[in-house]
């Protein structure tokens, strides 16, 4: 990994990255130093239109270039780049622009890390991190600021973990990986058993493993396994302040929306999608390419290729029929009470 120093891509140097055919007027060798919004788009600024409502707007106001889908035919947009799909080229073209956070090779004098601890090639290490006993740190990881990595855990190439994440004992995590501030990685799962009115903890001696390509919003906590692992699979993406409980395993390139919240030993199939606020109970099982609807709650087992709605979650279209129905009880039951009088 290396800083991206480059601020400035010519046409040519853009179209060799997305692979488009221009039909504007400015040189293959003019600069563009960004992107930006249609309504704020200068000459030196790279934008989008994926609808006939911006490709008008974009004619009104873009004076630079602007990527549009290839179906497109003849426009009044100045510069235009025509792609096979708009909206992907167009986040090829900003990764060009984005700035990799914190990178800055090197190990900060304030860190404090354990003399077993392995470290790779061109790692940043910032200020306030501590790194465990035995923890194992491959090329190019950046590590932020506060940072706090216990004993036993392994980071995988080209990784980022903003300010104040925790990686806590034994956790694994492989390439690519990118954790927001605040996240907390193998964090003791809540277990309890009762005896006499007491609560008595169970503990969990498992771990944690994210496997490529995951990446992990803010304030996120994921519990450790009771005796086993806690399974993030490949290229799942976590937003905010999801809750993810001990044992719980979750297919590759899932997504969990903000507040989500998952019992242990929850199992999720590949490409399943939970909206934001929705919870899943303990031991449930979600089939691959599920679709779970925002503030739902799954209690029971979910076939593949489902898409469940409301409390407790069902078949979205029954849960439709029924609110449906629900909207109208105040109606319906007046013309009871006047049916029993009659």
């Amino acid at each position: 990994m290396k800083q991206n120093n480059q601020k400035q891509y010519t046409i040519k140097e853009i179209m060799e990255k997305i692979d488009g055919v221009y039909e504007g007027k400015l040189s293959l060798d003019h600069q563009f130093n960004g992107v930006s919004s249609i309504e704020n788009n200068t000459a030196n600024k790279i934008t989008f239109a994926e609808n006939k409502k911006f490709i008008k707007k974009a004619a009104e106001h873009a004076e630079g270039l602007v990527l549009i889908n290839n179906n497109f035919g003849e426009t009044d947009i100045k510069n235009p780049l025509k792609v096979e799909d708009t909206r992907f080229s167009y986040v090829k073209v900003a990764k060009l622009f984005t700035p990799i956070p914190y990178y800055k090779p090197g190990i900060h004098d304030t860190a404090v890390i354990e003399k077993s601890a392995s470290l790779g090639d061109n790692i940043s290490i910032h200020s306030n991190t501590y790194i465990g006993e035995n923890a194992e740190i491959d090329d190019n990881v950046i590590i932020a600021p506060g940072v706090k990595i216990a004993k036993n855990v392994k980071i995988g190439a080209n990784s980022v973990l903003h300010p104040n994440v925790v990686i806590e004992r034994d956790s694994k995590l492989g390439n690519n990986v990118i954790i927001e501030a605040g996240s907390v990685i193998g964090s003791e799962g809540y277990g309890y058993i009762t005896r006499e009115g007491k609560h008595y903890h169970i503990p969990q001696l498992g771990n944690v493993i994210i496997e490529d390509d995951v990446e992990i919003g803010a304030s996120v906590t994921i519990d450790r396994g009771t005796q086993s692992s806690t399974i993030i699979g490949k290229g799942t993406k976590i937003d905010n302040q999801v809750q993810v409980g001990h044992n719980v395993k979750i297919g590759k390139y899932c997504l969990l929306i903000g507040q989500v919240g998952i019992g242990g030993s929850a199992i999720l199939g590949d490409n399943v999608i939970v909206a934001g606020q929705a919870g899943i109970t303990d031991h449930v099982k979600l089939g691959n390419n599920v679709k779970v609807g925002a503030g739902s709650i799954v209690t029971s087992d979910i076939t593949a290729d489902s898409f469940y709605l409301g409390n407790p979650a069902q078949d979205r279209m029954k849960e439709l029929k029924i609110r449906v129905i629900r909207k109208k009880l105040p109606e319906y039951w007046k013309e009871i009470k006047n049916l029993k009088k009659s």
